[in-house]
């Protein structure tokens, strides 16, 4: 395990459906002020973006611009929103490692291009908010988590965003465990920062299908004291589906970590219910929980009692298939994005899904279904 202060020398099962509140989906949840996105919250509260899977930009020359929009717009409204931190879900490209594009929707686009596509435009935020990542399954292998080999790091460095961790002691990063080839790097890390309305905020992020050491590493850095008072948020990439239960709770179906290569023969990876059961539900700390990856509804919510007796929502947000599909119909995922604000009042979290894309083509740019745009106390 790497720590901050090392780095700068060296340079199962859920709860039954009683017990959870929005367990049938999240209908009479209050609705989010209507706000203008140029002028933002205008100093009422403070914000962070989620960005959902990204890799239907990534595959398609045309659909590239996209997600440099959808940044370009994060960078220019740092301000309007308050926006502390940005949290990427995952899956930055179709295909980690493919000389030629992948035809049959796939995309046209080799895995050279898909990411130096997201490192573009991911860089245009470095320097002027913090940016956590976590790992998908596409991030892996040659085209899905055949092996947990992965460009990622070529491309998304310990240092590359200095309000991240510039190399000398500066930064939100706190401390990171190895990958499965045991080098410290964004794939499991820890950050904290202090936000407008004094709370101290905890982001952990964790690879895809983490493995049983990583879950360890993960529990045991949240019992220590320094974060016992940190509202924590988990970062990872599969762990809630569109039916609002977590990943494992009908058992290892499509799309369970346990069904890809890098949960087999013998290598050890955790689903959404392990987490909770392992690491959620026992650490106080966690408050919030963010993925990505599943298509269908791309959007679920639920919110349980932990043991401390603390409630935990957990809310998967993803829209590769939306904008006309995942094919070369599509657009990569309509341009959406999630702005989570923490009002003023310092007891709720406004949800709201916007599209900077859509804005340009003066179509609907929110997103107002139940799903979509809500409020939870916090």
């Amino acid at each position: 395990m790497l720590t901050r202060r090392h780095f700068t020398k060296g340079i199962v099962g859920s709860l039954f459906a009683s017990q959870v509140e929005g367990f049938a989906g999240i209908k009479g949840l209050k609705k989010p002020s209507v706000l203008d996105p140029d002028r933002g919250i205008e100093g009422k509260g403070w914000s962070m973006v989620v960005l959902p899977d990204t890799q239907n930009y990534a595959k398609f020359a045309k659909n590239q611009q996209h997600f440099d929009l959808m940044t370009e717009w994060i960078r220019d409204h740092i301000g309007a929103w308050n926006i502390k931190a940005v949290l990427h879900e995952g899956d930055f490209v179709e295909q980690n490692d493919i000389k030629e594009g992948g035809g049959r929707g796939w995309g046209e686009q080799n895995s050279a291009s898909q990411w130096r596509s997201a490192q573009r435009s991911m860089s245009t935020l470095y320097g002027h908010v913090p940016t956590i990542l976590t790992t998908g399954n596409h991030d892996y292998g040659i085209r899905n988590a055949e092996t947990r080999e992965t460009q990622f790091n070529n491309h998304f460095g310990l240092t590359d965003n200095p309000l991240v961790c510039d190399g000398k002691g500066g930064g939100i990063w706190r401390e990171g465990f190895p990958n499965s080839f045991g080098a410290v790097t964004l794939e499991n890390a820890l950050y904290t920062f202090d936000a407008p309305d004094g709370r101290k905020m905890l982001v952990l992020s964790l690879e895809w299908g983490a493995r049983d050491e990583v879950v360890e590493w993960a529990k045991s850095v949240l019992a220590k004291q320094e974060y016992q008072d940190h509202f924590g948020i988990l970062l990872t990439h599969a762990y809630l589906n569109g039916d609002n239960l977590r990943d494992g709770t009908k058992g290892h179906q499509s799309g369970n970590p346990h069904t890809y290569p890098t949960g087999k023969n013998g290598q050890t990876t955790n689903d959404g219910t392990e987490l909770w059961e392992k690491l959620v539900k026992v650490s106080p700390q966690l408050k919030l929980v963010l993925n990505g990856h599943i298509m269908g509804r791309h959007v679920g919510y639920r919110k349980d009692a932990a043991d401390g007796g603390h409630k935990v929502h957990q809310m998967v947000f993803n829209a590769q298939g939306l904008g006309g599909g995942s094919d070369e119909r599509g657009n990569g995922g309509d341009g959406w994005l999630r702005i989570l604000t923490f009002e003023p009042n310092g007891k709720e979290l406004s949800v709201r899904t916007f599209s900077p894309l859509r804005q340009k083509l003066g179509k609907d740019m929110w997103n107002t279904g139940d799903d979509h745009d809500f409020v939870v106390s916090v």
